[in-house]
């Protein structure tokens, strides 16, 4: 007589479970890096240049704060980007997602 529960219930009866993605136990940065591979190139490549000492940063081109992030209008060209600080940095985003929604 067997006392165990089948190893089938619960999931259809399909026997073992189907794996589940690679990235669904990834973090959420971990998810927008492997879906947007050519964003994380330009942010890789701004980084490397900064480091380097290629491309210097700039103050907030709206408020003028020191303390500010790269914003790419092109990620084909990766040293080309808009100095924001978060605040406005931001609030580009938010724009930019308005204006693509309304089109």
């Amino acid at each position: 007589m067997e006392t165990a529960a089948p190893t089938d219930i619960g999931n259809g009866g399909k026997g073992k479970s189907t794996p589940k993605s690679i990235l669904s136990g990834s973090t959420p940065q971990a998810r927008w890096k492997a879906a947007h591979p050519k964003e994380t190139w330009a942010h890789a490549a701004l980084r490397s240049a900064l480091k380097k000492g290629l491309i210097e940063k700039e103050p907030c081109g709206v408020c003028g704060a020191h303390e500010v992030d790269g914003h790419h209008d092109d990620y084909n060209r990766p040293m080309d980007v808009r100095w924001f600080c978060r605040r406005h940095h931001k609030q580009e985003h938010r724009r930019l997602k308005c204006e693509a929604i309304n089109g």
